[in-house]
């Protein structure tokens, strides 16, 4: 990356605290390769290199490095939106009475489950957080019949269906 360019000034990073994180934790370097691997994740080693103003071999340690660190994930993304799915959020409530094994197997089971894309644990009002998708607001209220209303761990949940997302990892989503 040019010297006289800093990576840390994109438009959703004015903000100088997370600068500041990110700072703690990335140097410009890496993360300029963050910001070109979200926006092109099937970008080459040596596209990436040249873009961050490293060698091809370089670039290819410190994002496999990121990598193996956990820092960033190389992943496809399904925008669901654009495909036209129906996605919600579903607020749990977990039963208190629920143990720590119980618990942990609750959540080892619905993290098998293709149809929620991520889960959030909470503190607070609710426990859980769950994403989930299906073709259809029907579809997704009848998975979530099927999965959380007659399982032992969960004594309530509340189902907000999202109607439009305008910003998802760190990108603008647009209509098509």
């Amino acid at each position: 990356m040019p010297q006289d360019q800093d990576p840390l000034t994109d438009d959703w990073q004015g903000d100088d605290t997370v600068k500041r994180l990110l700072r703690e934790h990335l140097d410009e370097t890496d993360y300029s390769i963050y910001k070109a691997l979200n926006e092109d994740g099937r970008i080459s080693d040596t596209e990436l290199g040249e873009l961050v103003g490293l060698s091809r071999t370089a670039a290819r340690r410190r994002r496999k490095k990121l990598e193996e660190d956990g820092i960033i994930d190389v992943l496809g993304v399904l925008v669901l939106q654009q495909a036209d799915f129906a996605y919600a959020d579903v607020f749990v409530t977990l039963d208190a009475r629920i143990s720590s094994d119980d618990l942990d197997a609750f959540l080892a089971e619905i993290q098998k489950e293709e149809l929620i894309y991520e889960i959030d644990e909470y503190m607070g009002k609710y426990d859980l957080l769950l994403r989930v998708w299906n073709a259809s607001l029907a579809d997704i209220n009848t998975y979530l019949r099927s999965q959380l209303q007659a399982h032992d761990a969960v004594a309530d949940y509340e189902t907000i269906p999202v109607t439009k997302t305008h910003k998802a990892w760190h990108k603008t989503i647009t209509d098509r």
